[in-house]
């Protein structure tokens, strides 16, 4: 019997790494609570791959990166991605994409102007996947535990699409989950993208790094008859961006322009559209767009929603969009458990403070690739035998007491108000209250059928998930990247360029806290 490798999660990097494994000759199977691809963040990439070019070279790419990550990146991955960044555009023509080299980067073109990239991507990927043999996809499982036997990593537990306990034994796991963008009020992600992986890797005794870090982009659709997705770019210089004075914010704050703003002011950006939100609505007016502009990407993705932008400005907010954090991986992509691999956004060290535009598309692609050659590599014949043996399910079902779509707003409004875009000592302290308090509540809800079962699990994954930001970042005394606080204005590269890391004491559910000097192999 070939070896058996796990796959956690069906996005761009899973699908990657299953692809790779079952190339490197190992019998794959890829788990995924929706659809493989479709219902997943990779769906929604607007398919801009960052990477050294014909005229970019990879010493400025890594320069660029980490400038961008403010420092604390972890080098040798920047180098990694730097250098395997034209097998990864490689792998995506083999696969029949259409991708365009640019001066500083690539773009993947959709074949539909008025369908996503990500969605072309995804689909591309998912259709090689199919076609190989010894690959097996399970959708609608969900995964409450990585199971271990002997000090590693040998399978997964979870619930069937039926709700049935179910133990999956594997010589290694790949973890894929993605990061948590939903447990914000505002946020890009899909509604159940909520930490899932984090809170799998604390439970199974990994640390969780650099948590503190979550990117917002500036410009997400805020009107709620819209859906509440990220305006892509590239913004036509007829764009306008307004606050409720009337004001031309780009102006008024000296950006230089909307697309300069986003790319090399992010944060900035973010936090500026913040503050003004607290005066009235901001508004993105595309009313003075040549008519012929409709019919082209990305103003085509625009044309098809129930609004017509043509002759009426859209409210837009900043929203979380991307996770920095995770947990740390070696070379091969291997955890601190041996036999548990990590890629994606569940992994972190490429990024820094922050994430550098187009470099989620190429991480997934550069270390879901080294994730399934050395998963399939380390596998080794697991004794299902020797397994901890499922126990009780993970949420009662014996009734219906406590309001779970409640304590879904609720933490993701503690998610927005005191770890958002800007945040202070007093806030993530009052944060971290409310959040104890919205886990009692968790507690004490009995989910009356297996949909609320599943939506337990979510909101526990996203108090937890939001308690781990929270913690990190008290212990963070300065801004840095994407983490701001308003107590603590400055970066301070003396004191704090360092990446923060989190132990999880399951027994008393608290979080220990410490920071490691950046650059060092953490």
């Amino acid at each position: 019997m070939k070896k058996r490798v796990i796959v956690i999660g069906a996005g761009l990097a899973g699908m990657i790494a299953a692809y790779a494994a079952q190339r490197e000759g190992a019998d794959v199977v890829l788990v995924d609570r929706g659809s493989i691809g479709l219902g997943t963040n990779s769906a929604m990439a607007n398919g801009v791959v960052a990477g050294p070019t014909g005229s970019y070279g990879r010493k400025e790419y890594i320069a660029d990166t980490i400038a961008i990550g403010r420092g604390i990146n972890r080098e040798p991955m920047v180098e990694a991605a730097a250098a395997e960044a034209w097998s990864a555009i490689s792998l995506l023509r083999s696969v029949g994409l259409d991708v365009v080299e640019g001066a500083n980067l690539y773009s993947v073109r959709s074949p539909d102007p008025e369908v996503i990239p990500g969605v072309a991507i995804v689909k591309k990927i998912a259709g090689a996947l199919v076609s190989l043999d010894g690959f097996r996809a399970i959708t609608g499982f969900y995964v409450t535990d990585i199971m271990k036997a002997k000090g590693r990593a040998c399978g997964i537990r979870g619930l069937s699409a039926t709700g049935k306990e179910t133990a999956i034994a594997a010589g290694a796991v790949i973890l894929a989950a993605g990061g948590a963008g939903a447990v914000y009020l505002k946020n890009d992600n899909q509604k159940t993208i909520m930490g899932q992986g984090y809170e799998l890797a604390a439970k199974a005794g990994l640390s969780l790094w650099d948590m503190e870090f979550v990117q917002f982009y500036p410009l997400v659709f805020a009107d709620p008859h819209l859906p509440s997705m990220l305006v892509f770019p590239p913004y036509h210089e007829a764009v306008e961006l307004t606050n409720s004075a009337g004001e031309d914010i780009v102006m008024k704050y000296g950006l230089g322009n909307i697309n300069e703003a986003v790319i090399k002011k992010r944060d900035e950006f973010s936090a500026t559209l913040f503050r003004e939100l607290q005066s009235g609505p901001v508004s993105m007016d595309f009313r003075n767009i040549p008519p012929k502009m409709w019919k082209e990407h990305p103003l085509s993705l625009l044309a098809r929603m129930r609004h017509d932008f043509s002759t009426e400005p859209a409210a837009v907010s900043p929203a979380a969009h991307f996770f920095m954090g995770g947990v740390k991986i070696d070379e091969g992509c291997e955890t601190d458990l041996p036999g548990l691999f990590a890629c994606g956004e569940a992994a972190f060290g490429l990024h820094g403070a922050n994430r550098r535009g187009g470099n989620a598309l190429l991480e997934c692609i550069v270390f879901g690739s080294v994730a399934g050659k050395s998963a399939a590599r380390r596998a080794v014949e697991s004794d299902a035998r020797s397994m901890k043996r499922p126990g009780p399910a993970p949420a009662d079902m014996s009734g219906g007491k406590g309001d779970l779509r409640a304590i879904r707003r609720e933490i993701r409004g503690i998610a927005w108000n005191d770890a958002g875009v800007v945040r202070s000592e007093k806030g993530m302290k009052e944060g971290l209250e409310k959040i104890g308090e919205a886990q009692r509540k968790l507690k004490e809800a009995a989910p009356a059928n297996e949909r609320d079962r599943r939506l337990k699990l979510d909101l526990e994954s996203a108090a937890f998930t939001v308690k781990a930001i929270l913690a990190a970042g008290l212990g963070r005394k300065e801004s840095r990247g994407s983490f701001l606080r308003s107590d603590f204005p400055g970066e301070d590269n003396t004191n704090w360029k360092k990446n923060s890391c989190l132990r999880y004491d399951a027994g008393h559910d608290l979080f220990a806290l410490s920071f490691d000097d950046a650059g060092q192999k953490v």
